[in-house]
């Protein structure tokens, strides 16, 4: 029997049939994710649209790991804000999202698709033993899209085809059955590869011989090796669906227009040109053919070249919430407070807005991986189209850091620049409580307020002489404060744990299940130093967050710990503590008077021995080597 169960440390493809039949969702693991708010399901067709499919080294890599890794350089998407649907693909059968990308893409507003993909010679005969049994893979699939939590599938047929009306079958009850689930949030989309002949013959245009395809999807995901005569063909060849046809840009430049890379723009402007719509392909290659040192600075280069044919998509509901958080730093903050080691988690990637003028500062932040420096001037963070009744209380709260004065401004439909402040008369805004405090170093401001209308807000900017940096973003009614925020009671938690000796190392494995979770995700925290106080942020390192009743991880010992088989020595046995912090769904818990680590209400200490585990030196304070995170090492070692 092995310690630490797969299906509880990371996420899987299905790489054959038989793993697609055999799966159930009574003994799949259950994704903890958000799901897309409604109002993004439909997407504006007065402009293209914008699919990115991310193909990284057959990805479930880093991010296939539930509680994260501890690589700070690890992939990760943040330009969410340009794009309106994101593939996960691979090269296996059956490409779920690992539940990492699902939760960053819905936290920024965003449908996340998995990859179905038949190849070659091998992918023929999958195709065959698939039209045997239809019915009963169509269900599988709308069962694992429902039970995982995303939102459709890129269908990729490159092998020949027997039987066409098939495969026809196949796509179009797909995407009937799904849509039967949530008619405006599922998507099917079709790669441009078979042909109504059942030839694997890629047309890099919509024209009569993938049209069928067409019909029965969402639309068109077209081959990369397109000329100006594919793409004035597929305009007149989709007519008032022109839109749907997605045109596809290799990253890589394999065949394509411009020869991807930084060049990838002039794709992008060809594509411009006839209105279609854009599928990027592998834009991974920024972090995996470039130093994966200088990902934020390359990202930046490569977006800003994209940016002039994209349009920032509108937040149109609230709560909005954002720590500026992306998914992996150098150090971890709470409250400000830094707790130095690398971590990677996409589960905590904040929704992330994408500002001119300003720049990524990961030496700092409020929670998270980093905070947002935004130069001095005016600056907007979030599009806006959100309908106020003036009936309602607001709230409005800001974690900043700035020398300068702050002034925040407010533009809607026919006002511009309000001044949100207790002590400026104006038309649109009735200002009921503001409060100013600080927590360590950061500044809180906080709102209450009414519109003495009812109006459409576009915007909030942020106005200043000199540098801001920004930690926490919050603007909500007032009624999701008091129906999101509760006082969290301590959850029960039992603990099991192993130990194994592997040349010459000791390693500590640990399972600890807790109960009665409510709260928006918990992080834990290892107290590093035998002995000493909890509460010294310097002794605390971040192992991982999550919203599982189950927390899974591994400790790597150095030579100050030994194993004690027979547990007769009389050295000191092992004792630590863990912290673990809820985070409740609104964050209220970080802006609050509390101090995380010390008489926190949503922490809680946990003290544990391993009578196995001896000491050399008990004046040897620390114990730990470092912190394992590929748990599937581990497999092929019995408890």
């Amino acid at each position: 029997m092995n310690f630490f169960d797969t299906n509880l440390v990371s996420c899987r493809p299905l790489s054959n049939l038989a793993d697609l039949l055999k799966w159930s969702s009574t003994t799949a693991q259950k994704y903890s994710v958000s799901s897309l708010n409604s109002v993004y399901y439909s997407i504006d067709d007065q402009k293209p649209k914008f699919l990115v499919c991310h193909d990284m080294k057959n990805n479930y890599l880093g991010d296939k790991f539930f509680q994260g890794s501890n690589s700070s350089t690890e992939y990760s998407f943040y330009h969410w804000n340009f794009i309106d649907t994101f593939i996960y693909f691979s090269h296996h059968f059956i490409t779920i999202p690992t539940e990492s990308w699902i939760n960053a893409a819905h936290e920024n507003n965003c449908r996340i698709l998995g990859t179905i993909i038949t190849e070659f010679e091998n992918g023929e005969k999958l195709c065959n033993q698939i039209f045997q049994n239809l019915d009963t893979i169509i269900d599988k699939l709308v069962e694992i899209t429902c039970h995982y939590g995303f939102d459709g599938w890129l269908i990729n047929i490159e092998n020949k085809i027997n039987q066409m009306e098939k495969l026809e079958y196949f796509v179009q009850n797909l995407r009937q059955k799904l849509k039967k689930c949530n008619d405006k949030l599922y998507q099917i989309i079709w790669y441009d590869s078979v042909i109504d002949s059942g030839e694997l013959k890629w047309q890099n245009e919509l024209n009569c011989s993938n049209e069928k395809f067409f019909h029965n999807s969402d639309g068109i995901f077209l081959n990369y090796t397109w000329k100006d005569h594919n793409l004035k063909n597929s305009v007149e060849m989709a007519k008032e669906r022109f839109r749907d046809v997605f045109v596809g840009i290799d990253v890589f430049g394999r065949g394509c227009y411009g020869n991807g890379g930084f060049n990838t723009s002039q794709a992008m402007q060809k594509i411009h040109n006839t209105d279609l719509s854009y599928a990027l392909f592998a834009p991974g290659w920024i972090h995996e053919c470039n130093d994966e040192t200088q990902y934020y600075e390359n990202s930046q280069k490569f977006w800003s070249l994209l940016q002039k044919f994209t349009q920032k998509r509108t937040i149109r509901h609230l709560p909005i919430l954002s720590s500026f958080s992306h998914a992996s730093g150098k150090n971890f903050f709470i409250q400000g407070q830094k707790l130095t080691n690398s971590w990677n988690n996409l589960n905590l990637q904040s929704l992330i807005p994408l500002v001119d003028n300003s720049y990524w500062d990961f030496d700092d932040g409020f929670f998270g991986a980093n905070c947002l420096a935004l130069e001095a001037g005016t600056n907007s963070l979030f599009d806006l189209d959100l309908v106020v009744d003036s009936t309602k209380v607001f709230i409005f709260e800001l974690i900043f850091k700035t020398d300068a004065v702050l002034n925040i401004l407010m533009d809607g439909e026919g006002f511009t620049d309000v001044k949100l402040d207790s002590n400026t008369d104006n038309n649109q805004l009735i200002i009921l409580k503001k409060f100013e405090k600080r927590i360590h170093s950061w500044k809180s401001m906080k709102f209450i307020f009414k519109f003495k209308n009812d109006l459409k807000l576009k915007n909030i900017k942020f106005s200043t002489d000199n540098c801001l940096k920004l930690g926490l973003f919050r603007f909500f009614q007032e009624q999701d404060e008091i129906n999101k925020t509760k006082k969290i009671k301590l959850n029960p938690f039992e603990m099991d744990y192993s130990v194994m000796k592997m040349e010459k190392n000791a390693y500590l494995l640990v399972k600890i299940y807790l109960s009665k979770l409510s709260c928006k995700f918990y992080s834990v925290f290892l107290n590093r130093k035998l002995g000493i106080n909890s509460s010294k942020d310097e002794n605390l390192c971040y192992i991982g967050s999550s919203k599982k009743e189950q927390f899974n991880f591994c400790l790597k010992l150095n030579k100050n710990i030994f194993i004690d088989h027979t547990n007769e020595s009389k050295n000191d046995v092992l004792k630590f503590s863990l912290i673990i912090h809820e985070m409740d769904k609104m964050m209220d818990n970080l802006v609050n008077n509390e101090k995380i680590f010390s008489d926190s209400n949503s922490t809680h200490d946990l003290n544990f021995d391993f009578p196995l585990l001896k000491l050399h030196d008990s004046s040897k304070l620390n114990f730990l080597d470092q912190i394992v995170y590929d748990l599937e090492f581990f497999n092929t070692f019995s408890k």
